[in-house]
């Protein structure tokens, strides 16, 4: 039998257990048809990309499905048919995928990783370190204020040898 991967999007407004029975309504219609339901994910309440009859939100369902074309046709006809779908997608594939699928994976990595440094107010928000300054020499002690105000002769004759006066 061809495989698939169906996906559909309920309303916002329904609950997580109104969504399971959803789930359970839909899988007995392929059962029934000859075909079976391998996997069924439930990936959320998630944000949709623009708004779909006024819902800014759905719950996001994923079903890879065994089944002969009749039984993905008559699913989809009660789709269209129950109010509280969305949208839906089928498309046929190769081979069905184990495991988690790709957003249930990428949810567990990211809930996984914990953020590798905490950061403060004070922080440039991952900037490098800055460097601590170098330790201040003592300063040289001031010359008399006699010798300050008197410019030495050596100054003086220096001046006049690159002049030539």
């Amino acid at each position: 039998m061809p495989l698939y991967e169906h996906v559909f999007i309920a309303r916002q407004d329904i609950s997580s257990a109104q969504v399971d029975g959803l789930t359970e309504s839909f899988s007995a219609i392929v059962d029934k048809l000859g075909g079976k339901v391998e996997k069924t994910e439930y990936w959320g309440l998630r944000t949709l990309a623009y708004r779909i009859k006024k819902n800014r939100k759905g719950h996001y369902v994923l079903f890879n499905l065994d089944a002969p074309a009749e039984a993905v046709l008559e699913l989809e006809r009660n789709l269209r048919l129950n109010e509280d779908i969305l949208r839906y997608l089928t498309i046929r594939v190769e081979e069905l995928e184990e495991g988690p699928s790709a957003i249930m994976r990428s949810r567990a990595d990211r809930d996984d990783h914990p953020r590798e440094r905490k950061f403060n107010r004070d922080d440039d928000r991952g900037a490098a370190p800055k460097a601590k300054p170098a330790p201040v020499e003592a300063a040289p002690a001031k010359a008399a204020p006699a010798e300050a105000a008197a410019p030495s002769e050596s100054a003086s004759e220096e001046k006049t040898e690159a002049t030539g006066d």
